[in-house]
């Protein structure tokens, strides 16, 4: 369901027991939104925004969305600021998305402090989202360069759901893999989903461990890989 931006608009009526909203714009279309889609339950309103660009672009994307409903303010400091309810939160999902020399750390980090200027929080992933899909099943060894790539979360994705699910004319494809046939929104839900129930506080323990190891020496977040912040979105959810 998307979230119509006055809805959150802020209003002295508003009765202290309304629902805790959370507005998430995801860079994916499909997987992203139907995982966060997930934890909406009686008292919290989650809309999520599919297709949102990736890094500037999205928060960008973002800023317009609720420019556009004049729920943008301009601080002391000349900063553009959301003005929404206190109870509301915005939040970016994007990912490095890194490839050889695409010259784009700097985009990267930046976008994650234009986020946080403007009171949008992040959910990034180095490299992409499937780390954070990963991490409910195995733990990863951040000192392994293998997985500072997607690749290799699609390739231990891909020997998961095998050994889950062994008969593989399920999925109708006997060169299965989890790139070309676990991205939809109808497979993940159906297939990768069902095994990552049950396994979350495992995940979140794993992703606090990855964060830990990239704080003990200081240095911009897309040398913070493999890492993912999903974990602090997830625990925000859970109102935890």
């Amino acid at each position: 369901m998307k979230m119509e931006p006055w809805e959150i608009k802020s209003d002295d009526s508003r009765e202290v027991d309304t629902k805790r909203v959370f507005i998430i714009f995801c860079e994916d279309g499909a997987v992203e939104p139907a995982y966060f889609d997930l934890f909406k339950k009686e008292g919290l309103q989650v809309s999520t925004i599919g297709n949102a660009k990736q890094h500037h672009a999205q928060v960008d994307y973002a800023t317009e969305y609720f420019r556009k409903s004049d729920l943008i303010e301009v601080n002391d400091h000349g900063q553009e600021v959301l003005k929404i309810d206190e109870g509301a939160q915005v939040w970016c999902v994007f990912d490095r998305d890194r490839e050889p020399d695409d010259g784009k750390d700097s985009a990267f980090n930046d976008s994650i402090i234009a986020a946080n200027s403007k009171g949008i929080k992040t959910a990034w992933s180095n490299d992409d989202f499937e780390l954070w899909v990963l991490l409910h099943f195995e733990d990863i060894d951040p000192a392994n360069e293998e997985f500072h790539n997607r690749s290799k979360y699609y390739e231990r994705l891909t020997d998961i759901l095998k050994e889950y699910y062994p008969e593989v004319d399920k999925f109708k494809n006997p060169r299965f893999n989890y790139y070309e046939s676990m991205k939809g929104k109808s497979m993940f839900l159906r297939y990768t989903y069902q095994i990552m129930k049950g396994k979350l506080e495992d995940a979140i323990r794993r992703a606090k461990e990855l964060e830990v190891f990239h704080q003990k020496v200081l240095k911009p977040s897309h040398l913070h890989c493999p890492c993912t912040k999903v974990h602090t979105l997830v625990l925000e959810l859970l109102n935890e």
